[in-house]
């Protein structure tokens, strides 16, 4: 619970995105505090929350309030299940106990991406709670997708509105092979397995329009040259992540970060050295061109993955 509940509020950074909301109960959570957090979410696209005290199985009941829980595919882990109280719960960390790490991701910095746009049905949302962090580095940022689209010239909106990029499944966003594709043969974009999903997301009540990329390596735009498809990811990806657009959350022991999946996308950076980090999913819907039921404005390029080093984070993705 947290150490003292004022009011609820909450206080947007100076940033494209990202909030900080205080004042709300996450432990007991009534509607009341659920609609405050999903309110901030859509208009700020990742929340922050400082001084609460949540245990591994308080903070799988937080996410459980935003949706079914989503575990990560055993194809992308290590082992099959982090922590036993909260099997669908990720730890992503580069912390070892007896020789073998406890979560996975390990060390380093991890490219901008959106999490888990590698299956059928994106994660809607995540949730990172940080158990261990370094004395520096670690941090994760996050860019607003919103953002990315508009700055896009019309006529490249025009030429992607149909578009649809595979994203990967085999490869990290480091282009490391996941566990489950150690065996793997190739690296070329066209035959790497993974789902189809629209460029162009489209936010199902404001009707606002943002970029769904996933991660860059391995990223294929079906129905044109390999040529083709790398000049037009590269054009799109220079219009993502750019300084204006990010907000970077900068972890302590404890913290929560709350991400609106697609109008957000993010990435970690630096290299820590003890660092571990409780994620959830959230489970979203299946995408179509015509409508789409999830949003996306955000990415990750520091948030859960640029938070991957030298802490422990448990995060949960919320479908």
């Amino acid at each position: 619970m947290a150490t003292s509940l004022a009011e609820p509020s909450i206080r947007p950074t100076t940033a494209a995105l990202g909030a900080d909301v205080e004042g709300v109960d996450l432990v007991s959570s009534g509607d009341a505090d659920i609609a405050i957090l999903e309110r901030a979410l859509r208009e700020r696209l990742v929340i922050r929350l400082r001084g609460y005290v949540l245990d591994d199985v308080e903070f799988t009941r937080l996410a459980e309030r935003f949706g079914d829980l989503e575990g990560s595919p055993d194809f992308s882990k290590s082992r099959e299940v982090y922590v036993a109280a909260s099997p669908k719960m990720t730890v992503v960390s580069n912390v070892t106990v007896d020789g073998k790490p406890i979560g996975d991701h390990g060390d380093g910095e991890l490219n901008w991406h959106t999490d888990q746009g590698f299956v059928d049905r994106p994660s809607g949302f995540t949730f990172l709670l940080a158990r261990e962090v370094p004395p520096t580095g670690g941090n994760t940022s996050f860019a607003n997708m919103y953002a990315a689209y508009e700055r896009l010239p019309a006529d490249v909106k025009r030429d992607i509105a149909r578009l649809k990029i595979k994203h990967q499944e085999s490869h990290t966003a480091q282009g490391i092979p996941r566990p489950g594709y150690r065996e793997i043969g190739t690296s070329d974009p066209r035959e790497l397995p993974g789902p189809q999903h629209p460029i162009v997301r489209t936010h199902p009540e404001s009707g606002r329009k943002a970029l769904y990329l996933g991660r860059r390596f391995g990223g294929y735009v079906p129905g044109l040259t390999l040529a083709e498809s790398e000049t037009l990811l590269d054009l799109l990806w220079a219009h993502a992540g750019l300084p204006d657009d990010t907000w970077t959350q900068e972890w302590t022991v404890g913290e929560l970060a709350l991400e609106l999946l697609s109008p957000a996308s993010g990435q970690r950076g630096g290299t820590l050295r003890t660092f571990s980090v409780r994620r959830d999913v959230i489970s979203g819907d299946e995408i179509s061109v015509a409508r789409d039921e999830q949003l996306a404005a955000t990415m990750a390029a520091g948030i859960f993955e640029v938070a991957n080093a030298s802490r422990q984070i448990a995060g949960i993705d919320v479908a």
